[in-house]
């Protein structure tokens, strides 16, 4: 794995991510850092609510359907990695930077 927070592989784009959940902000993100971004939440960590509001907004953000976005690791922890497809690597970082 890649230590970047935003890496591309044949699969797809991956962004790896530190979540925030139950924030008051309604900044999705937070922080662009080397190592992750990091996301705010408005879901608590319960139940995979916070899971489900980052796959959603997430695919708002970067026009892709939520069917294109899998969270592949850290589906329990706040530290996840998530897989992208359907998206180049410059659509993916043009997106967040905005």
């Amino acid at each position: 794995m890649s230590t970047k927070s935003i890496w591309k592989s044949e699969k797809g784009v991956f962004i790896r991510t530190f979540v925030h959940p139950k924030s008051r902000s309604n900044k999705l993100i937070s922080e662009i850092a080397p190592e992750a971004l990091h996301i705010n939440l408005t879901s608590p960590a319960r139940e995979g609510k916070a899971n489900v509001e980052l796959v959603k907004r997430l695919s708002k953000i970067l026009g892709v359907s939520t069917s294109e976005i899998s969270i592949i690791g850290g589906q329990r922890s706040r530290e996840k990695i998530v897989l992208v497809r359907g998206i180049s690597l410059e659509q993916v970082k043009r997106a967040i930077l905005l």
